[in-house]
């Protein structure tokens, strides 16, 4: 780990990492699959402990996914598969639940060191713009009858001082 990756991670707090990993650890996208969890934390944890060159294939398959001493990553493409599907269940974590959160934990394509980046503030507006949107769809869905009858009531009342005031109007 170089002297900027060292001072980058000081500066988000390991604890706020750590605290993220179990936030992620814990979501439904990772919760069903405790292989995908195991990975997630060793690579986070070897990471934070400034191992990040003992972060290869051999030794996630060995210490993270409980395969032996024999396993040949070169035959054997599960830390490749893991992989994948890890970067897909971080993908579907932060485009729904955890688009809030302050910090962002990601596995770059072709790489097991992940990356951890503070959040955008305009990426967390969005997101709570689009759970304000959702959040009014399903009041309107839930309520659609309360509306309906409130907005006929609305335009028969209107309708009726209109024609109050025309009557009054014709009288004059």
């Amino acid at each position: 780990m170089n002297r900027f990756e060292r001072s980058f991670i000081s500066e988000l707090d390991m604890a706020d990492i750590r605290t993220a990993r179990d936030r992620i650890v814990s979501s439904p996208y990772l919760k069903k699959s405790p292989q995908l969890g195991h990975f997630l934390t060793f690579v986070v944890d070897e990471t934070l402990a400034g191992r990040a060159d003992r972060i290869k294939a051999y030794n996630i398959a060995a210490d993270a996914l409980g395969r032996g001493a024999d396993f040949d990553p070169q035959s054997d493409p599960i830390v490749r598969v893991e992989a994948g599907r890890l970067r897909r269940a971080l993908d579907h974590y932060y485009a729904n639940g955890g688009a809030d959160d302050p910090i962002v934990i990601e596995l770059p394509r072709g790489h097991y060191v992940p990356v951890f980046r503070c959040n955008k503030t305009r990426r967390r507006v969005i997101s709570r713009f689009r759970k304000l949107r959702l959040q009014l769809a399903d009041m309107l869905r839930d309520n659609i009858w309360l509306i309906l009858v409130t907005v006929v009531i609305a335009v028969m009342v209107s309708l009726a001082f209109d024609l109050i005031w025309m009557a009054l109007g014709l009288r004059i």
